[in-house]
Parts: structure tokens; C-alpha cells; sequence
């Protein structure tokens, strides 16, 4: 019986250990966080923006030289109108044939017809230039990805920035949600699970704070032997560094 005991209370004394809560540390990171590059080549003309500032998703953020682009949209403008006007003279001369085809020679008929389906390619030419060259057009206009914040500039007028490179131009951020990206020794690895509760402190405020883990990294730090978990948090300045302890049931 007394061995019965023993085993009893060691087999509790384990139980106990093994569900300690665990210490971490973390930093503060963005939730959202992005390095903004150009696929294009050409000098800046036009900054908009600084560190800093809050920006809207789709508010331009620079702009390159591209008044040699503007001039080829409005040509390639000008290329579809005419073609519309080709191809509606076109039609109503195939049209006009056609009702008459029966009396007429059928190689002229033939000529109509073509110039007709010629007329149609020239449209059809012509429009998918037009998108080609606004698409390279808005390839030198740097535009935010969503409403956050710059946090970086790495540019300025005058600055050459080429395709090949693709050097950050900014860096941005969400601020409103940040995420706590927790540290914990590689020993955890099976203890720390999806939905358990961090408690954990930060400079500038008294009181405990708590939110759940919402993602565990499938492998171990070799430098630092730990593995890393990210809480879902909100109104904390990003690279803040703080403690806690996991919350194991």
C-alpha cells in the first residue's frame, strides 16, 4: 500500500511539472509589414510621401519620369478611334455588298469582306496595345498595397531606380494590429499548443495583459535552440520587447 503511495504521489509530483506555465520573451512586430519595390526603370520625378505618414490603399506614393509613356498612350489612343472609324466603314460597305452579292463579281465581294475582317484584327490591334502601354505606364507609379503607415524611405527626386535591382523604395506597416512574436526554449516544443493563454507584461503599463497563441512555427531556431509562436494583439507600439509566461492546461 505504501508502495502504491509513492507511486501515486510521484505520478501526481510529474503531472504537476510537466504542466508548469512556461516563461517566454517577445517582440512587437506589425501584422502587416511590406518592402514596396518598382518592376520598372527610370529616374524618380515625383515623392509623395515620408516617414511617417498614413497612407490609403491605392494613394501614390512616387512617381517616375514617364512623359515619353503618357505621349505613347495618347497615340495608342488616337490608333483605336481610328480604327473604330475603319472598321465601321468596313462593316457598312461588307454589309452593303452583301445584299447585293448574288449580282455582283465574287472577288470584289470577297475584297469587302476582307478589308472587313481586316478592319477587325486592326481594332482588336490596337486595343491590346493601348492596355500594354498603360499597363508599363502604371509600372512607374508606386501606389500603397493597403491603409497603413511608411516607416521607411529609401529614395528621393532625382534618384535612378532600375527593374534589375528592385531595391526597396519604402517600407510600410499596419499599425493597427500587431502580433507578439514569442520565444520559448526548444524543451517546450511539445508543451506549447494552438489557443493557450500568454500572460505577459509591457514597459509603460501596469496591469497583466493576455491574449492566445494563434500559430506555432514548425521548426527550431538552430542559433538560439528555441521555437517561436505569434500572439494576435492590438494598440502596442511595434518593436516593443516584453515577457510572459504560457498559460499550460
Amino acid at each position: 500500500m505504501r508502495k502504491l503511495n509513492i507511486l501515486l504521489a510521484t505520478a501526481l509530483l510529474s503531472s504537476a511539472l510537466s504542466a508548469q506555465d512556461i516563461y517566454a520573451t517577445f517582440s512587437v512586430e506589425a501584422e502587416k509589414k511590406s518592402s514596396l519595390v518598382l518592376s520598372s526603370t527610370g529616374i524618380v520625378e515625383s515623392v509623395y510621401v515620408d516617414v511617417g505618414d498614413r497612407v490609403k490603399k491605392g494613394q501614390v506614393l512616387l512617381s517616375l519620369d514617364n512623359d515619353e509613356l503618357e505621349s505613347s498612350v495618347k497615340l495608342a489612343q488616337s490608333q483605336v478611334k481610328l480604327a473604330e472609324l475603319n472598321l465601321k466603314y468596313a462593316k457598312k460597305s461588307y454589309e452593303r455588298f452583301t445584299q447585293v452579292k448574288s449580282v455582283i463579281d465574287e472577288g470584289q465581294y470577297d475584297q469587302y469582306s476582307s478589308a472587313y475582317e481586316r478592319a477587325q484584327l486592326e481594332l482588336e490591334n490596337a486595343k491590346v496595345n493601348l492596355v500594354l502601354i498603360k499597363e508599363k505606364l502604371s509600372k512607374t507609379i508606386l501606389r500603397a498595397p493597403y491603409n497603413g503607415q511608411i516607416t521607411g524611405k529609401m529614395i528621393e527626386v532625382g534618384d535612378g531606380v532600375s527593374s534589375a535591382k528592385m531595391g526597396t523604395l519604402f517600407t510600410m506597416m499596419n499599425p493597427t494590429r500587431q502580433k507578439l512574436i514569442v520565444e520559448v526554449d526548444e524543451k517546450y516544443w511539445k508543451d506549447v499548443k494552438l489557443g493557450q493563454a500568454f500572460v505577459y507584461s509591457v514597459d509603460g503599463i501596469d496591469e497583466k495583459l493576455s491574449a492566445k497563441i494563434t500559430k506555432i512555427y514548425p521548426t527550431i531556431n538552430a542559433k538560439k535552440r528555441s521555437i517561436k509562436a505569434e500572439v494576435a494583439v492590438d494598440s502596442l507600439r511595434v518593436g516593443l520587447f516584453g515577457h510572459g509566461m504560457i498559460k499550460v492546461k
